[in-house]
């Protein structure tokens, strides 16, 4: 039970690594949704690659894709042409992280809850 928990505690952590990287060395900037466009995540699931659907955004003439990809496609084809605030650094890619999105905190705060769980039962037993 404890290595479950200490798993739980580092899937909770690395993602927040991952995202303040950019978030706190990199630069807040306005940028343009131009589209939507379809991309692999890099994992796979029963052998099949996993695939979202990531905002396609334009900085000055340089296209970026949000890190965090449209959850539902229709609601997300309406924000195409509209302007959003959004966290960039060159070096780590052409990925962006949108400013007012939250679901990453959310699933890291998740993932703690289940550590703190596991590591409660264990102390009970």
């Amino acid at each position: 039970m404890i290595m479950f928990g200490l798993l739980c505690m580092a899937a909770s952590l690395f993602p927040l690594c991952l995202k303040y990287r950019v978030v706190l060395n990199g630069e807040r900037c306005k940028g343009k949704i131009t589209g939507i466009v379809e991309q692999k995540c890099g994992y796979t699931v029963g052998g099949a690659a996993v695939k979202k659907h990531a905002y396609r955004i334009k900085i000055g003439q340089k296209q970026y894709y949000t890190a965090h990809g449209c959850l539902i496609l229709p609601l997300g084809r309406k924000k195409i042409g509209k302007e959003i605030w959004v966290f960039k650094n060159e070096k780590y890619g052409r990925e962006v992280f949108q400013c007012s999105d939250i679901r990453l905190e959310l699933l890291s705060g998740l993932f703690l809850l289940v550590a703190v769980f596991s590591f409660s039962m264990e102390m009970i037993q």
